[in-house]
């Protein structure tokens, strides 16, 4: 079979299993349920050891907290504007005690963990398969998170109000600024009262969005989890028996990553005394470039080593790659194993298209995956994988 037979057949394969996996299962959900179900079935299948491990949690006091900082944040920063037309000064130093709680949730601080610790009334789990190694010389975790969700905003929308919020906020304190070195404000008189009000109805916005159960999570995060299962079923004979492999499907990331928290709280410790490197799977299969998420919150960098890594590895593939930013506010399964000192990278694919722009909404069906970008990011783990092995080899 030649190489692009045989690339086109790996796409395919994995497509359908990804096709069969698209269904709305938002955390708690009877599709929730069965997307658990499926998974363990699968890596049971395939001789790994597996493990389903339940856990339940309550959203709401980080829900309310997050929409009680956005309505508090417009209302100052709205007050902002107001007085900024009177004091530079005032209107400056009030902007800053309006953004300084919403700087904390941008940033992921370790702290915010502690809201989601509690038991609640949503029921999930989290799936792990293991091929073990005695002696184990480097841990390779492989992790995609299997629930999927709808919200009231579509991602236009969403963008459109994050962008008004952040520019309008920008350019209020701006005029701040100029006003504070010049005593007087540029423009005329309504511009400042005009972008804090905008900045204000923007965040108010985005305050009421909810999250629901109607979308099928093609892209996200059906694609990822036929990735993975694919790696499941070739990497465990292709590496050698002291590589300890671990395939995680986490439950509720979109629920702020309270899956990936969880499995960190109960087998972190199990994983010192030797390098451990997890490859995150997150919207992979969009068509476009192969997308590396390097860096998240105000720049923070996940992983040096991963990402050179994954960027010698594109080389070998012969493929360009894209780093980005994972946004500020948003969040991924490999923040909390940054924050617990787990090298973790995120693969990912896409433009901006209609695949991605349907993210979070009940067009993003498994339509919208394209096998040859599925391929890609599947050759491009295995070779990565490759890259971390060697480098456990030759540290140096």
């Amino acid at each position: 079979m030649s190489s692009s037979c045989a690339d086109a057949e790996l796409g395919r394969r994995i497509l359908e299993t990804a096709t069969e996996l698209a269904f709305p299962r938002y955390p708690g959900t009877a599709g929730d349920a069965r997307v658990t179900a499926i998974l363990e079935h699968r890596l049971r299948e395939l001789g790994l050891e597996t493990e389903v491990e339940p856990f339940s949690y309550d959203i709401r006091p980080a829900l309310w907290a997050l929409r009680a900082t956005l309505a508090a944040g417009a209302l100052l920063v709205a007050a902002a504007g107001w007085l900024m037309a009177r004091s530079a000064l005032a209107g400056l130093l009030l902007l800053g005690l309006a953004l300084l709680p919403g700087l904390m949730f941008l940033a992921w601080a370790p702290w915010l963990e502690r809201l989601y610790r509690r038991p609640g009334p949503t029921a999930t789990a989290n799936v792990t398969a293991r091929r073990r190694a005695t002696a184990a010389r480097v841990t390779l975790i492989l992790m995609a998170h299997h629930d999927s969700k709808s919200q009231t905003l579509t991602l236009p929308l969403r963008a459109g109000f994050t962008l008004t919020a952040m520019l309008s906020t920008l350019g209020l304190a701006m005029q701040g600024v100029v006003g504070v070195l010049s005593n007087r404000l540029p423009g005329p008189d309504w511009l400042a009262p005009a972008c804090g009000g905008a900045a204000a109805v923007a965040a108010l916005a985005l305050s009421t969005m909810r999250s629901d159960n109607r979308s099928p999570g093609g892209v996200d995060n059906a694609g990822s989890l036929g990735i993975l299962l694919e790696l499941a079923r070739t990497l465990p004979d292709q590496l050698p028996d002291n590589i300890e492999l671990v395939f995680l499907s986490t439950g509720a990331e979109e629920d702020h990553m309270v899956g990936a928290m969880r499995w960190l709280d109960q087998h972190a410790g199990d994983l010192s005394g030797r390098p451990v490197h997890c490859l995150n799977f997150d919207g992979a299969g969009a068509p476009g470039r192969l997308v590396l998420l390097e860096r998240y919150g105000v720049g923070r960098l996940f992983s040096a080593t991963m990402s050179a890594a994954a960027r010698r590895a594109a080389a070998r593939l012969g493929v360009r790659v894209l780093g980005v930013l994972q946004p500020p506010g948003l969040g991924i399964d490999a923040i909390p194993f940054a924050h617990r000192g787990i090298p973790c990278l995120t693969l990912a694919s896409g433009s901006l298209g209609r695949a991605t722009m349907s993210v979070h909404s009940a067009a993003d069906a498994a339509a919208n995956l394209d096998p040859t970008a599925l391929a890609k990011v599947f050759q491009l783990a295995t070779l990565t994988v490759d890259e971390l092995i060697e480098l456990s080899r030759n540290p140096g």
